[in-house]
Parts: structure tokens; sequence; C-alpha cells
């Protein structure tokens, strides 16, 4: 069950990404709650949370504010990251993969493409969701809460929402990556580990700024 925080987490971050929320624009914390009709108290939590990100940052005596978009370096930086982190989890919990993961990554999956299909103005912003859907249950082939955890605390899923603040998002060819996620997926059911870190760690690192 998705906790209230975890609400406001993603409603803030998707105004970030569609530009409801401009770069260096102030978050009035008591304005985001009366429009969410929540508290301000997971407001504030959801702001929390996404500090690692870099979605939103804290300035001395002006609170919180959307954060400029990365610059190539930085992005490339937390490639290289998540890149070491999600393949080392995904060799460790390789051997653990059940029927009813696989079946997991493909519903995720199927669901990309109908997203694709159906277009709208927030289609990238529901794609990527489900591509943090994909991959979290990657993650989850370890069966360690705490590496779910580190996934999670180091902010890997919000911090690739930051490609969808580029100008270059319009060159991501969405068809591609969900093709690799067929071959990655592909790879599991047939217990091959060293083609599947290969094709996951190709996936990761062909996402550029």
């Amino acid at each position: 069950m998705v906790s209230l925080v975890d609400q406001v987490v993603i409603l803030i971050r998707d105004s970030i990404i569609t530009g409801e929320l401009a770069p260096a624009e102030r978050i009035i914390i008591k304005k985001i709650a009366k429009k969410y009709n929540v508290s301000v108290i997971p407001v504030s939590e959801a702001l929390a949370r996404l500090l690692p990100s870099h979605l939103v940052e804290v300035k001395a005596n002006h609170g919180y504010c959307v954060a400029r978009p990365p610059t190539k370096d930085e992005f490339t930086k937390f490639v290289e990251a998540r890149s070491l982190f999600e393949t080392s989890v995904v060799e460790l919990g390789f051997s653990n993969a059940k029927k009813k993961d696989i079946e997991k990554l493909f519903k995720s999956n199927e669901k990309m493409k109908r997203v694709i299909s159906k277009g709208g103005p927030k289609k990238i912003v529901k794609w990527q969701r489900l591509n943090h859907e994909f991959h979290r249950t990657l993650i989850g082939l370890a069966r360690n809460d705490f590496l779910l955890n580190v996934y999670d605390d180091l902010s890997f899923g919000n911090l690739q929402f930051q490609l969808l603040r580029s100008s270059s998002i319009q060159n991501i060819k969405l068809e591609q990556l969900i093709a690799e996620h067929e071959s990655m997926i592909e790879a599991l059911k047939s217990k091959q580990l060293v083609p599947l870190l290969n094709k996951l760690e190709s996936h990761i690192k062909g996402l550029k700024i």
C-alpha cells in the first residue's frame, strides 16, 4: 500500500518533470498542502525524501525550491553509480528468480507498451513510473529489504527522472528500451546470467543527456 507521503512525493515529482514547477521556483509547503488537500507534515516529509534525487534543494533563507536540471557530467556519474549497484544486486539475486518475478517484469513491460500507444501529455512520466517498477523488481530478486532500502534511499529511481528534464528526452526511443527489457526478461527466464548482466549494463549506460 502506497503511503500518503509516497503519494505526495509522486505528485511533487511529476509537477517538476512536467514543468508545472519550474527550475529555481520556490516550493511553498502550505501552498502544496492546500493544493493536494493534505497537512504540511506529509509535504515536508515528501520534500525531504526528494532531496537525494536533486529534483529539489534547500536554499538558506529561502527554503525548498526546484533544483536545476543535472549537467551532462552529473548525469554520467549517476549512470555509472546506478549501473554498478544494479548489476551487482541482480547478480546476487539471479538464482532466486521465480516464475512470479518474471511475470511481474513482463506485466510492467506490457503496461509500458500501452502507455506509449495511448500517448498523451504525461506519457513519458507514466512510462518512467513503470520503468522504475521494472527495475525495482530486478533489485527485489536479492530478497534483501536492506538493498531495496538502499536503492530507495539513494533515490536511484527518482534520479532517473532527471533525464526527463533534459531537452534531449525527445531523442529517447521508448520502444527500444522496452525491447531491451524484453531481452533481459528472456535472459532471466532462460537462466543466462552473463547475457542478462551485459544487457542490463548496456541498457542503463545507454541513457545519456
